[in-house]
């Protein structure tokens, strides 16, 4: 499909996503979250994540790159299972 502007004729962009048609999915456990988005999740402030992060204590966690720059990502299954595996209290 083509689109004229200007009568230019410029070719439809392209995207990387995978077509539905494709029959590629994926899981939604493995949808890559945004430390913000595990901040909302689990009512830890960006701070407190952080430094978690930093003690290995928090949820495992990616690097998209390498360097102190490069952003980070959280799986959804990682943060379940963290905040799954967190101590239980007694009801006494």
């Amino acid at each position: 499909m083509r689109t004229a502007i200007e009568g230019i004729v410029m070719p439809r962009r392209l995207s990387l996503a995978p077509s539905l048609d494709m029959g590629l999915s994926v899981d939604p456990a493995d949808e890559l979250l945004t430390p913000a988005q595990v901040s909302a999740w689990t009512k830890l402030s960006l701070k407190a994540l952080a430094n978690a992060r930093s003690r290995g204590a928090g949820p495992i966690y990616i690097k998209l790159g390498c360097g102190t720059s490069a952003p980070v990502r959280y799986r959804r299954r990682d943060v379940d299972a963290w905040i799954n595996s967190g101590c239980k209290g007694s009801a006494a």
